[in-house]
């Protein structure tokens, strides 16, 4: 851990060359701030082993835990990958946490539980949650490869692309504009042409906020040369 975030971790973290201080500290995370880059990160404790929970003891505290606690553990828990309940702890979150649950844990869920089970329990979270709240999950059905990933993506942009909202001007990002632009993104990965987004990725490029413009040229400009340069960089 010293040799990722330097030698005062725990107590600060070194990160991209930016010191982080220690300013809270949850039963299953750190969390760290730099003031002055307007930065922070967010370390899960089962990094360092400085906190453990087998499936039992998870599924018998998680009742108690406020919703608070069940983010922090979810935001954490991808890092008891190598553990062999942990399986059963992402069926069991699936099963019981809701829609700020489901998207905490959507990569592991992709990543840890057989491609069908995956994808099945990815697609019904994306049609519980919210159009505009969706984007780990796409990213989650993505990674599965099934073979009807594409074409649940493909639907996805549709509704996302026909939503009322989606060019309206917010002050930080628009996020029916974000997430249709990181659809696109896993899209394109799952081996779908990038020319047949052109036309949108033209539109994105240009979106009311500037914080949109930015995640399209990020995100998109290795399958578009013609994307202009972040404006942020």
């Amino acid at each position: 851990m010293k040799e990722m975030f330097g030698d005062e971790y725990p107590a600060a973290a070194m990160v991209d060359g930016v010191r982080m201080a220690l300013v809270e500290e949850r039963r299953w995370t750190r969390i760290y701030q730099n003031e002055d880059h307007k930065t922070g990160c967010l370390v899960s404790r089962f990094m360092d082993g400085s906190a453990t929970i087998t499936f039992d003891q998870f599924a018998s505290e998680w009742p108690a835990w406020n919703k608070q606690q069940r983010q922090d553990f979810c935001s954490a828990c991808s890092w008891l990958g190598k553990q062999s309940d942990f399986p059963a702890i992402l069926r069991f979150i699936m099963e019981h946490g809701g829609p700020s649950d489901w998207t905490a844990v959507a990569n592991p869920v992709a990543r840890w539980l057989p491609q069908q089970e995956a994808f099945d329990l990815l697609v019904r979270a994306l049609r519980s949650v919210e159009l505009k709240d969706a984007a780990n999950i796409v990213q989650g059905i993505a990674f599965t490869k099934h073979i009807d990933a594409e074409a649940t993506l493909r639907t996805h942009l549709a509704a996302l692309w026909s939503h009322p909202s989606l060019w309206e001007e917010t002050p930080f990002v628009n996020w029916y504009a974000h997430g249709a632009t990181h659809c696109i993104e896993h899209l394109i990965g799952l081996g779908a042409p990038a020319e047949n987004f052109d036309a949108q990725v033209r539109e994105l490029s240009e979106h009311p906020c500037a914080g949109n413009r930015d995640s399209c040229r990020r995100f998109l400009a290795p399958h578009f040369p013609w994307l202009p340069k972040s404006e942020l960089d």
